[in-house]
């Protein structure tokens, strides 16, 4: 549904990409699916990390995947999942523009409340973590890590996540 708005919002400005960009990891499944709505069929990635885990943050974004197309003389539609503090999509824009792109615009589900980078198309604005999807697990690992550093215990732990909303399925998958 998210996707299918910022979709909407795209054809209602009349932009029409020649190409579409997932920003990896979080981008991809949005990216595909507004292939679908926008009836583009060229998709393209790039990885870049910022974020190390929940709420942690490397000093800089950094490409750990290049871009794997050819970009110059297109008007390229970049895909993530969400602007936090814009610092990554700020990066990513650039990027595509140095590669020679005559036009980069943004999209994300996702803009929150306190982001620095204004994408071109959102969905939604909000002012906590989002878990989509395609990431439970990982959030949850994340999230089980802090915890135990913190010294909780393996029972706290499992409390501590249930209280935030994760099912007992989920949790069991970590096997704690």
């Amino acid at each position: 549904m998210l996707s299918e708005k910022v979709a909407e919002k795209i054809k209602a400005c009349g932009f029409k990409p020649d190409l579409i960009v997932a920003v990896s990891r979080g981008g991809f499944d949005p990216a595909r699916i507004l292939c679908d709505q926008l009836g583009i069929r060229r998709l393209a990635c790039l990885q870049v990390e910022y974020y190390s885990g929940v709420n942690q943050k490397l000093d800089h974004p950094r490409v750990v995947y290049p871009l794997n197309a050819d970009v110059g003389g297109l008007h390229v539609l970049v895909v993530d999942d969400v602007s936090d503090t814009g610092v990554s999509l700020r990066f990513v824009r650039d990027y595509v523009l140095d590669r020679g792109a005559t036009e980069v615009k943004i999209a994300v589900l996702h803009i929150k409340t306190w982001t620095d980078f204004m994408p071109d198309f959102f969905a939604e604005q909000v002012d906590s973590w989002i878990v989509y999807p395609w990431e439970p697990l990982e959030t949850i690992c994340s999230l089980a890590g802090k915890l135990k550093e913190e010294g909780l215990s393996d029972v706290e732990v499992k409390s501590r996540l249930e209280e935030i909303g994760f099912s007992t399925d989920m949790i069991n998958r970590l096997k704690l």
